[in-house]
């Protein structure tokens, strides 16, 4: 059990999360068939305010959108059960969720302005920084609409965070959390379901390859220890490069270029994801620092994936010129 001194030291290492989303090679894991049956799903009419829209309950969600374009929102539910399969795939929950999870899609920016300052009048402030995109919180995704492809790539990210959340994961670390989310982004689509492909992430790569051809990527302690709540109130450019670099880190940690050692390790880290085991394992490291050096994200790094964060840096930005292909 944490004591108080530790709970103040955790706020911040899991937030309500939210995907900037800037626009619209094969994964480590067994994707589901793209070719599964035909998704059940209830309909009936739902308005907010002024706008008319609609609301679809399927297996795992219950989805609200003012979204009028009927092939694209007929699409929704099974592109959202396809997602959840994908998850569980890589991360199998701890438990089912209890009831279907709330998403809130909005056609106008407008609608999820009020919704948010209704919904979450203490954290609106910062999620209305974000001019594309959407949040989780409290289980619930909400986000609004940019473009067909773009809305996909959000309501994939925030589902993952709301995945985590319930299915009972506990607190994540926040470069995890956001890392898996972006992990999720990038896709082809067979019969309206996603098979995804986390390598060809055209929403986060251009930022990733400036930021390192400028050599401004952000540092990799900072990294681990930020959150994406603080991470929006920076510069945009620092936004993009955080998002890019939590994409690239995961993927690296699953990719087959990552030496063993950083593999398996993440491995037993995903198995252990919000468990006590997890977060008891990280406070005993910052109990035994005590000095406040060390962040929880990096405190969990440190534990299953290496010590030696240089050596990590160096290995990472060698995989990173390979993937954006700038090898000299």
């Amino acid at each position: 059990m944490l004591t108080l001194r530790d709970e103040k030291r955790w706020i911040g290492f899991w937030m309500p999360a939210a995907a900037v989303m800037l626009a619209a090679s094969c994964s480590q894991f067994k994707m589901p068939d793209a070719d599964r049956g035909p998704v059940a799903v209830q309909t009936e009419d739902w308005s907010y305010g002024r706008s008319a829209g609609s609301m679809a309950r399927s297996q795992h969600y219950v989805l609200h959108t003012t979204c009028s374009e009927e092939p694209f929102v007929d699409a929704l539910p099974t592109f959202m059960e396809a997602c959840y399969d994908a998850y569980g795939e890589l991360l199998p929950p701890a438990k089912q969720p209890g009831e279907p999870m709330k998403a809130y899609l909005f056609q106008k920016r407008a609608d999820w302005e009020r919704f948010t300052n209704e919904f979450s009048p203490t954290r609106a402030p910062t999620y209305l920084k974000i001019r594309r995109g959407g949040y989780s919180e409290r289980g619930v995704t909400v986000s609004h609409y940019s473009s067909q492809r773009g809305t996909l790539a959000i309501l994939a990210h925030e589902g993952l965070h709301q995945y985590l959340e319930a299915t009972d994961r506990g607190r994540i670390p926040a470069w995890i959390n956001e890392g898996l989310a972006c992990y999720f982004e990038s896709f082809d689509l067979q019969n309206g379901r996603p098979v995804f492909k986390p390598e060809r992430n055209s929403l986060r790569s251009p930022y990733l390859r400036e930021a390192l051809q400028r050599d401004n990527l952000i540092p990799l302690k900072e990294i681990l220890g930020t959150n994406a709540g603080a991470a929006v109130h920076r510069p945009t450019g620092h936004v993009r490069s955080y998002y890019a670099q939590e994409w690239s880190l995961v993927l690296f940690l699953l990719s087959d270029e990552a030496p063993s050692e950083y593999r398996d390790g993440f491995k037993k880290l995903l198995d252990d994801l919000g468990t006590v085991t997890m977060e008891q394992r990280a406070t005993s490291r910052l109990n035994a620092l005590g000095d406040g050096s060390v962040s929880p994200g990096e405190a969990v790094f440190r534990i299953y994936i290496t010590e030696d964060l240089d050596q990590f840096d160096a290995d990472y930005r060698a995989y990173l010129k390979k993937l954006l292909r700038l090898e000299s």
